[in-house]
């Protein structure tokens, strides 16, 4: 009867020592994982443990040991022992089982619907339609770089078998003297190739934008980044650049229709729930809130190094998209077609070689085609909405400013369009719609990584130069072993190794991460 009871006892003591190590587990690790990244919190809405200082799974079991033998040694008020002295126990030692990381797409995803739902989400109206579209003829193109790269003189075309084809009003203009006088009295104002070669010796950035402001911080990044530059635009002729800058990186025929072909066919629900994430913590050019990085939107489109990069990548497709748009309008609108044609015609006429003509002419409606643009991007870059289709009431190019344009002229023409309000939906398109298209054509992989990369950079440069986000845990599961002596163990010595017990608990930032 003794034994009976006895046992009974050391049964009880046993059994109610794992649901007494369960409690002081589950509270230790509630109470491990409250001490969470607060600045990963704070700046970016995200939960995690450790991703500091070398923080890691090592250092979590640690912690958890310590924390569960405090609450084990737990020792009421009024009470002579403390409850582990009941119990027996030692030999506490945490083990970490399954675990899961920030940087894992489940595990970010889950935070970043976290993050969508208690957010409050913009409503974006359907801001892109169907229209016309340009078209860019290359052959053209060709025939006015031959011209401009001197293939054509005068010379030539008198021995040449086209002479017959030049009129009787080409063959009086045989000098260049000559055809400059009457290219001051043209409606343009004189000759809009020589004015736009000026015009971009800068560089595109600095027809937009105030470069001396633009930022060039340099940013750090995981992600590989290719060390070979983009190409720069050929500016040795009007003609050259127009080609290079359409051309390069994939641009050519680039508009708002195909970036939406595009965007449907790539995106997918967690892109969008990255993209907006991205739109609600990262920064871009139009913002003057923002923390270490400030181009962190156009980061996420270009992946360039520094931030002048990421800005003039954007503004050079910015500016493909709105050249091809104005270009619908531009070569339908009789007016320009026909002053375009004069210009032309005193510029190449002496060749009496109709497609040459026809390209210098389609070279200037081109240019003015991107003065346009350039009054749209300034206008984009200064916080504006711009109409998605020109027309003649909102196209702001007069063909007689063709000669006459800058960044102040193109500052001062921008001013005409409306500050873009987020809180009205228009038909217009504004900086950060532009962006919102430019991100939909990025893969997943890239946004995700990237995004990482500019939450990376920032934390490290503000608050702590050891953080690493992959470092970071959102879940684990422990295991907690412990010892508990049997009261009879001198008996049997095979009853020694049944002393070592365990338990299993576990906590995560998400809900949908445990089966």
């Amino acid at each position: 009867m003794l034994s009976l009871v006895t046992a009974f006892i050391e049964n009880v003591r046993v059994i109610t020592s794992e649901a007494y190590v369960s409690m002081a587990a589950s509270s230790a690790i509630q109470m491990v994982f409250g001490n969470y990244n607060k600045e990963l919190y704070d700046e970016y809405s995200l939960l995690a443990y450790g991703g500091y200082d070398g923080i890691g799974i090592s250092d979590l079991e640690l912690e958890l040991t310590e924390v569960i033998n405090k609450n084990l040694e737990c020792k009421p008020e009024k009470s002579l022992k403390a409850y582990s002295n009941l119990y027996r126990l030692g030999d506490i030692l945490c083990e970490i089982g399954d675990f899961y990381m920030l940087d894992e797409d489940e595990v970010f995803l889950e935070q970043i619907s976290d993050y969508i739902v208690t957010s409050v989400i913009d409503n974006v109206k359907e801001f892109v339609t169907n229209g016309n579209k340009g078209s860019i003829k290359k052959g053209l193109f060709d025939e006015a770089i031959k011209y401009e790269d001197g293939g054509y003189k005068i010379d030539d075309v008198n021995n040449s078998d086209n002479s017959d084809n030049v009129s009787e009003k080409n063959n009086d203009t045989l000098s260049e003297e000559d055809s400059d006088k009457k290219l001051k009295n043209d409606c343009a104002g004189g000759n809009p190739i020589k004015a736009f070669k000026n015009l971009i010796n800068n560089g595109l950035l600095s027809l937009v934008c105030d470069v001396s402001k633009v930022s060039e911080f340099k940013i750090e990044t995981t992600e590989y980044i290719s060390k070979k530059e983009d190409s720069g635009d050929n500016n040795s002729s009007v003609a050259k650049f127009f080609k290079s800058l359409l051309e390069n990186d994939g641009s050519q025929g680039l508009n708002q229709d195909q970036l939406l072909k595009e965007a449907e066919a790539g995106s997918n629900a967690n892109k969008l729930k990255y993209i907006h994430y991205a739109q609600s913590v990262l920064s871009s050019y139009i913002d003057s809130k923002y923390n270490t990085v400030h181009y962190g939107l156009e980061y996420l489109i270009a992946g360039k190094e520094t931030e002048k990069q990421n800005l003039t990548y954007i503004v050079r497709r910015l500016l493909v998209i709105r050249t091809l748009i104005n270009l619908t309008y531009v070569s339908t609108n009789t007016s320009f077609q026909s002053k375009s044609l004069v210009t032309a015609t005193m510029i190449a006429g002496f060749t009496g070689i109709a497609p040459v003509i026809t390209g210098m002419q389609w070279l200037i409606l081109t240019i003015l085609a991107f003065e346009e643009a350039c009054i749209d991007v300034t206008a984009l870059l200064d916080g504006r909405k711009v109409p998605l289709i020109k027309s003649p009431a909102n196209f702001k190019m007069k063909y007689e400013e063709i000669c006459s344009v800058s960044y102040n002229f193109f500052k001062a023409k921008c001013k005409v369009y409306q500050k873009a309000d987020t809180n009205k939906i228009s038909k217009d398109i504004s900086y950060k719609q532009y962006l919102l298209l430019l991100e939909l054509c990025v893969s997943k992989e890239k946004i995700k990584n990237r995004i990482i990369d500019i939450i990376q950079f920032d934390l490290r440069t503000r608050f702590n130069q050891t953080f690493e986000f992959c470092d970071c845990i959102c879940a684990a599961e422990c295991k907690a072993n412990y010892n508990i002596p049997y009261s009879y163990s001198y008996i049997s010595k095979r009853n020694v190794q049944d002393a070592n017990r365990y338990v299993t608990t576990s906590y995560s930032y998400i809900t949908r991460v445990w089966n």
